[in-house]
């Protein structure tokens, strides 16, 4: 094997090496769940072995074989010709894994939420909704009188139970006075608050999140939302529910806080949307997962 030829499999040997370190890091810094979605770790454990292998391989015969280069005439094979060129080709390999040594491992945002725009169930808003127009004098004093009645706490996830099935979590949903918003089906949760409104209004709700808030939005107006990664970030969208407090409207964007309210609709463009009130929270650490997953409904 020619020296050039020898130089080019080392160095594509060590930049395997480097992805493969990069990948071992996020996974010893607990990190990875950062950047992708915890069922598809066990594709990263595999491109983790890949990457090492494929690496000390380049390497052994960058090194050390002696033997006769073997090509198959294609142009597309030829190695990068001149010192620039190289340069060129191994950085577009090379500064990806030295940014992801060197940058820090932080969670989406609001600066991404404020990109995305914020999905709750159904419904989609970027700017603040407005207060409801011409209430119904009947259903605001059946809502005063429920409000009155349930005095949000903040209670345990765990006295919540999980249902993988959709339309069984909405009965389950249906017959529960205090609606407990658990991670492993958050979105689900929450798209059944929106499909169903009238019938949950007045009912507690509790749910953990992040604090977002637009540039449209009043001082006491802001989302406590989720981000969903379905693979990875590159596909997270934000999920949340409206609030409205003052105490919680002076809270800084990006604060974790565990929230139970009442629930209560309001109008935007035409489209009734949950909003909670009256709650009482805590600012929490973000959980070990702050993503939580995409659902989708079964169709037989």
């Amino acid at each position: 094997m020619k020296s050039s030829e020898q130089f080019h499999t080392y160095i594509r040997g060590i930049i395997l090496i480097g992805y493969a370190l990069l990948v071992l890091k996020l996974f010893l810094t607990f990190n990875m769940q950062n950047f992708v979605a915890p069922k598809m770790h066990i594709y990263m454990y595999f491109s983790l072995g890949v990457f090492l292998v494929l690496g000390v391989i380049q390497i052994i015969r960058g090194t050390s074989w002696k033997g006769k280069a073997h090509h198959c005439d294609c142009e597309g094979h030829e190695l990068p010709k001149g010192f620039l060129r190289s340069t060129i080709v191994y950085s577009l390999f090379v500064i990806p894994v030295v940014l992801g040594f060197l940058m820090p491992d932080n969670l989406l945002d609001s600066s991404v939420a404020a990109k995305r725009g914020i999905k709750v169930g159904n419904s989609l808003f970027t700017t603040a909704p407005q207060a409801e127009k011409g209430p119904d004098v009947s259903n605001e004093e059946n809502k005063e009188t429920q409000q009155h009645t349930n005095q949000p706490t903040l209670g345990s996830y765990e006295e919540f139970p999980i249902e993988k099935d959709f339309d069984k979590l909405k009965e389950l949903m249906g017959k529960q006075d205090k609606i407990i918003v658990r991670d492993e089906q958050y979105i689900q949760t929450l798209s059944v608050v929106d499909e169903s409104l009238d019938e949950y209004v007045g009912k507690e709700i509790q749910l953990t999140g992040f604090v977002y808030k637009d540039e449209g939005f009043a001082e006491d107006e802001l989302v406590i939302s989720r981000f969903t990664v379905t693979c990875c970030v590159a596909d997270a969208s934000v999920y949340g529910i409206l609030a409205r407090d003052g105490d919680l409207g002076k809270l800084e964007p990006d604060t974790w806080i565990n929230v139970s309210g009442i629930i209560d609709k309001t109008d935007f463009n035409g489209m009734q949307m949950p909003v909670i009130k009256n709650p009482v929270f805590e600012v929490v650490d973000p959980p070990e997962n702050p993503y939580v997953e995409e659902f989708y409904i079964k169709i037989e």
